[in-house]
């Protein structure tokens, strides 16, 4: 197992296993202008999908630097390098410092993908995504993870919900014509592990189940125990709502699309909190069982 030892890690999205990187104008700049590094120095690049590598500055300029790859270290996939597991699907709150914090932490917890909907109680209606994707940059590389999680810009959550079934009916219908014929029900998904993943997209696992949840404080439906239903073994999308909570069609919507509620614990938590705990859980679970 290679341990990743204190070194300034770099976005590289374009790098591949061998030869020659360059880095971003903004990573340039982080390396030549705040840094002072200097040709020759080691450093470790990221694509933000899964490889990591060791590399060796050829070329220092604060438009444009330029690294050799010497050695990859992590490959995508590989044991102990999967995507995480968690897709979160929030409000935005009306502060949007309050959002901002969300991600960076669920970032360093291990947040696979974030997708930000805007609901009947809504109060934010737009979002700076070069601001939000900027600060997943920065999270990643904090933390040393070597996935960049999918940041997915601000739509109606109906909008969401229709793209979500056109979307799993597409994959469905690709998943029937590969079934064998002998195929049972035995063979099929879970209903509550409703939807078979096929890595189609960035911040999506390779063919995982998926677990669809959708935390809110009303009284409308009975609500599970998340971290109770949460399955190690799975991926999970959550739904989190906004301050004023989700309204009791908009619950019953999400209800018809397979989302099973849940309660987050006792504690009444703020959109932003609520939304961390969510997808810090999944990893919780995953550390405590292996």
């Amino acid at each position: 197992m290679i341990h990743i030892l204190p070194m300034f890690l770099f976005y590289a999205p374009e790098m591949g296993e061998s030869g020659i990187c360059s880095l971003s104008p903004e990573e340039s700049f982080h390396c030549a202008k705040v840094l002072r590094m200097r040709p020759g120095q080691a450093l470790r690049l990221t694509d933000g999908n899964g490889l990591l590598c060791d590399a060796e500055l050829a070329v220092v300029d604060a438009r444009c630097c330029a690294a050799q790859v010497t050695r990859v270290l992590k490959r995508p996939d590989e044991e102990g390098n999967t995507r995480p597991s968690v897709h979160i699907v929030m409000a935005p709150t009306k502060n949007m410092d309050r959002t901002e914090w969300f991600l960076e932490k669920a970032i360093e917890v291990g947040l696979g993908r974030a997708s930000f909907v805007q609901c009947a109680r809504s109060e934010r209606k737009s979002l700076k995504m070069e601001r939000l994707e900027a600060i997943a940059v920065s999270a990643m590389k904090q933390s040393l993870h070597t996935y960049l999680p999918r940041i997915d810009g601000l739509c109606s959550l109906e909008t969401f919900l229709d793209k979500e079934a056109r979307d799993f009916a597409s994959r469905s219908e690709k998943s029937e014509a590969s079934l064998p014929v002998q195929a049972t029900s035995d063979t099929l998904p879970n209903p509550l592990l409703s939807e078979e993943k096929k890595n189609e997209d960035k911040g999506e696992n390779r063919n995982r189940p998926l677990q669809k949840f959708i935390a809110y404080c009303g009284p409308e439906y009975e609500k599970k125990d998340y971290l109770k239903l949460l399955d190690p073994k799975a991926d999970a999308r959550v739904l989190i709502g906004p301050e004023g909570d989700f309204s009791p069609e908009e619950v019953a919507l999400c209800v018809e699309h397979g989302y099973i509620p849940v309660s987050l614990g006792e504690s009444r938590l703020r959109t932003e909190t609520a939304a961390l705990y969510a997808a810090w859980a999944p990893a919780f679970l995953k550390a405590r069982s292996s």
